[in-house]
């Protein structure tokens, strides 16, 4: 892939990420894996989202911080191949990464904002007009956990005139000295 083809499909999957409502964290130790669904947010690299400060998922994580994260959209109606219908037009993106624990108050207050715009309204408008910023009285309630993306891969499939097609994406973050 050339450099274009690779900022293009970068875009792509954080695109698909940005509409995302929900993703799937896949987290293992030793031999057994394990994934669960989350709300979540994207931005900059990162996804993020919020939880209990303790409980498996956070006890995965401090044993082992790697991760895939896996989100998906599907577009349409199921369509034929050959016989049967199987085939359904679909984006996926897979995000690589290591999950942390973010304990910066002003990071996790910026966070818990975006988590809250993406989901409800009142969080997007200023506060001139009726908007509202996150509590930062309520920053303890809950853990902020990061996953710091080190790659993504997507995965669009489309059927176009009888034909399956098919775009694969593939994306590495620079590492940060």
């Amino acid at each position: 892939m050339n450099d274009n083809e690779v900022k293009s499909g970068k875009l792509e999957m954080e695109k698909i990420l940005k509409r995302a409502e929900v993703g799937r964290l896949a987290l293992s130790t030793g031999s057994v894996p394990y994934i669960i669904p989350l709300n979540f947010l994207y931005w900059d690299g990162k996804i993020a989202f919020h939880c209990r400060w303790k409980g498996k998922k956070m006890d995965l994580i401090a044993g082992n911080s790697a991760c895939c994260f896996e989100v998906d959209e599907f577009m349409g109606e199921v369509s034929y191949h050959y016989d049967s219908l199987c085939h359904l037009d679909y984006d996926s993106v897979l995000a690589l990464g290591k999950a942390r624990t973010e304990n910066n108050r002003d990071s996790k207050k910026e966070v818990f904002q975006r988590l809250h715009a993406k989901y409800k309204e009142i969080y997007r408008k200023p506060v001139s007009t009726g908007g509202v910023r996150f509590d930062e009285a309520r920053l303890d309630e809950a853990c902020c956990v990061i996953i710091d993306i080190e790659e993504l891969t997507g995965r669009r499939e489309r059927t176009v005139e009888d034909q399956r097609e098919k775009k694969v994406w593939r994306y590495r973050f620079p590492k940060e000295l």
